[in-house]
């Protein structure tokens, strides 16, 4: 719709006080049908008109005889008001005023409205020197009659148009959930014709502030949009933002950033990147039409078919304000997101662990860029190291511990179980104990959906986790302690490192195909913005809980989405047809890969939190001495590099994690293998993975 205004806009087809003319010769039919379908759309409209045309004519005869009726009213105002009615009928629709819909009511109608109006009078006027019985009326009636018929014209209008947008605000205002909340920067003629389009289209956008160009102008309405500040003090309207109940989503540039004053604008964009707004630029009049008005950024909210969740702010300003708050894997897509949106709420230090050099020199130079009165440290470490993690821990003493440290993707896990149980597990276990020595007030351990009912080593590693953080929480309602301990799962998250969406967006750059594992398979997906934010609800919300189980806060993801439409509504936003300028190919599921994901675990009890958009899910856990005796195992598999005792183990802790990763092995299969001297069958006494016992099952290294 904006575009397409834009459009005529451009070649000149919307003309100011333009009407095309209303008969064609030879078209008679046409233009007759036109006009009846003109009348019946505005039918209130007209018999508004007809009335105001009525009452107009009576009010002229009686400020014209200064004041008062006529002595004999009937014998001149009956015919006069028939004859204002009958012209008003016959005028009107030709004049072209009923071929505006009354959404599109502006100033630019007062011409229309004026020449038909007096299109109108003149009509009449002329017919009433024609008629005997209305001979005598005076020509002052007529020019007050045009006085007041004008300003009735319009009112109506106005007030058509009124009752339209406040039926379209409620309803705007029943839908403000499935609106994405947007900032305008200036207050162009692109800036004018985007709002006007939100108006008369189920836009997805809604506009809640705009931010002018000029000085003096805040405060002020910009149509219905109120003007928030001025470009030219980012500071304050950048301080007036942060403190809002709730960010907007995405920045809208409504003219080029060169329009815009140069440190305000990017000020004003560094602030919105720090702080993962998206920023985009409405398309100018001047790009329509041209190659590059054809281009298209997919962005990851663009992908999710539902409205994301929004979170007030002050809550989480009152949470971190203050405190000391430690990250782990805080240069990853999740980890580097929570710092981010914590460093808003001017905590007393952040601390920083993570184990990939280039990711913590990336999310310290963010900081530095973005937040530098935050106090900050980073550590180049490895969470797997018990002693450098209490070191740290020693060290700064955090408040707040969030563990967003793993290793998360799927298939790599499979084929290097060693490696998640070392950084899931036993990484989390030191996390969490180095947490409950110093004291911290809480520690969210970040979870996945795939750790329900797994049949990966990824997904049970992170069950693991779960447990781990649910025992010691379990431990801490037990004693005097203080530390609380609770989990936050979700699903999928769009736009991280390893995920779906940059794999599409390649793909789609080189043409295709886009690859996909099987035509069923679905997940849940979440913005990382909008998955952090969750998590920081989530965890201030733990907080305030008297007794606690070692709650686990599961993000409320909407439906679950197949992975084949995700990858068609991609391939549409590029502008692209799928299966025509893009094939999609499908390739198999991997292992360790499920069809679908689930939110909460048959032996779990599901809770409502009291948060929007957040559940809780109370499992039945595992006491603390098994489990730790069973980590312990798992450390001394893990550290040996003996994975199928890892996975043996995790199928002993795990419930529903099953044999997916255990695959029985033929006897004569591993006589048959000469190339490979070091495996050899080993006939087990017990059930292994879930295989009955003299199963022969393949294993690695002569142990």
């Amino acid at each position: 719709m904006y575009e397409h205004e834009l459009v005529k806009l451009k070649n000149g087809s919307v003309k100011e006080n333009m009407i095309e003319p209303e008969l064609k010769l030879g078209d008679l039919g046409s233009t007759l049908k036109q006009k009846l379908n003109e009348l019946s759309a505005n039918r209130r409209l007209v018999i508004g008109d007809v009335a105001a045309s009525a009452i107009s004519v009576v009010m002229a005869v009686v400020l014209a005889n200064g004041g008062v009726l006529p002595a004999q009213p009937a014998a001149v105002l009956i015919p006069l008001v028939i004859m204002s009615c009958l012209v008003a009928l016959a005028i009107l629709p030709m004049s072209g005023i009923y071929k505006r819909h009354t959404r599109s009511t502006s100033l630019r109608d007062v011409t229309l409205i004026v020449r038909a109006s007096a299109l109108c009078v003149g009509v009449l006027a002329l017919l009433g020197m024609a008629v005997q019985i209305t001979s005598q009326v005076p020509l002052a009636v007529y020019v007050i009659q045009f006085l007041l018929i004008v300003p009735a014209f319009g009112s109506l209008r106005i007030l058509a148009r009124s009752t339209e947008f406040k039926r379209k605000v409620q309803g705007r205002a029943a839908r403000l959930d499935g609106k994405i909340p947007v900032i305008l920067v200036g207050t162009g003629a692109s800036c004018d014709l985007f709002v006007r389009s939100l108006r008369n289209t189920e836009s997805k956008y809604e506009p809640v502030g705009i931010i002018d160009d000029a000085r003096n102008t805040q405060g002020l309405y910009f149509h219905d949009v109120k003007i928030i500040g001025s470009l030219l003090d980012a500071d304050a309207v950048i301080e007036r933002l942060k403190f809002d109940d709730t960010l907007p989503q995405r920045l809208l540039l409504t003219e080029p950033v060169t329009h815009f004053e140069s440190d305000g604008i990017r000020k004003l964009t560094r602030w919105a990147e720090a702080n993962s707004i998206t920023v985009s630029r409405l398309t100018g009049l001047e790009e329509l039409g041209t190659e590059s008005s054809g281009i298209r950024t997919v962005n990851p909210e663009d992908i999710l078919d539902r409205p994301q969740k929004a979170v007030e702010r002050s809550m989480l300003r009152e949470m971190f304000q203050g405190r000391r708050v430690l990250i782990t894997g805080a240069g990853g897509s999740i980890g580097s997101e929570l710092t981010r949106q914590i460093a808003s709420f001017e905590p007393a230090e952040i601390v920083m662990i993570e184990n990939c050099e280039y990711n913590a020199y990336s999310i310290d130079m963010d900081l530095s860029q973005n937040f530098p009165e935050v106090a900050r440290r980073i550590y180049v470490a490895d969470i797997r190291s018990a002693d450098r993690v209490n070191s740290i821990f020693e060290r700064h003493r955090p408040e707040l511990v969030f563990n967003a440290a793993a290793l998360k993707h799927v298939p790599m896990v499979e084929l290097n179980p060693c490696e998640g149980v070392l950084t899931n597990v036993i990484g989390t276990r030191n996390v969490a104990d180095a947490a409950r020595n110093i004291g911290a007030i809480a520690m969210v351990q970040v979870s996945t959906d795939k750790a329900v009912n797994s049949t990966s080593v990824m997904g049970a590693t992170k069950r693991v986790a779960e447990f781990y953080a649910q025992a010691q929480d379990r431990v801490t309602n037990g004693t005097d302690e203080a530390t609380r301990f609770f989990s936050v799962r979700f699903g999928n998250v769009l736009g991280s490192s390893g995920s779906l969406i940059p794999l599409f967006q390649r793909q789609i750059s080189e043409g295709g195909p886009l690859t996909v594992t099987d035509p069923k398979m679905e997940r849940y997906f979440m913005t990382i913005r909008e998955a952090v934010q969750l998590t920081l609800v989530a965890a201030a919300k733990g907080l305030n809980l008297e007794n606690s189980h070692g709650e686990i806060f599961v993000l409320d993801m909407g439906r679950p989405v197949k992975i084949v439409d995700l990858a068609e509504r991609m391939i549409r936003l590029a502008g692209l047809v799928p299966y025509k300028d893009v094939d999609i190919k499908f390739i198999g599921i991997r292992k360790g890969e499920k069809l679908y994901e689930e939110l909460f675990d048959v032996t779990e009890e599901h809770r409502e939190s009291g948060i929007p958009g957040v559940s809780s899910a109370i499992p039945e856990g595992v006491s603390v001495a098994r489990l730790r005796a069973m980590i312990l195992k798992l450390e001394q598999a893990a550290k040996d590099g003996n994975e199928l005792s890892v996975k043996k183990l995790l199928k002993e802790l795990v419930p529903g994690y099953g044999a997916n990763g255990l695959r029985p092995i033929e006897a004569k299969e591993l006589v048959n293998r000469p190339s490979k001297p070091r495996l050899h069958a080993i006939p087990t006494e017990s059930l292994v993975g879930g295989f009955h016992k003299q199963d022969a099952l393949e294993t690695i290294g002569g142990r």
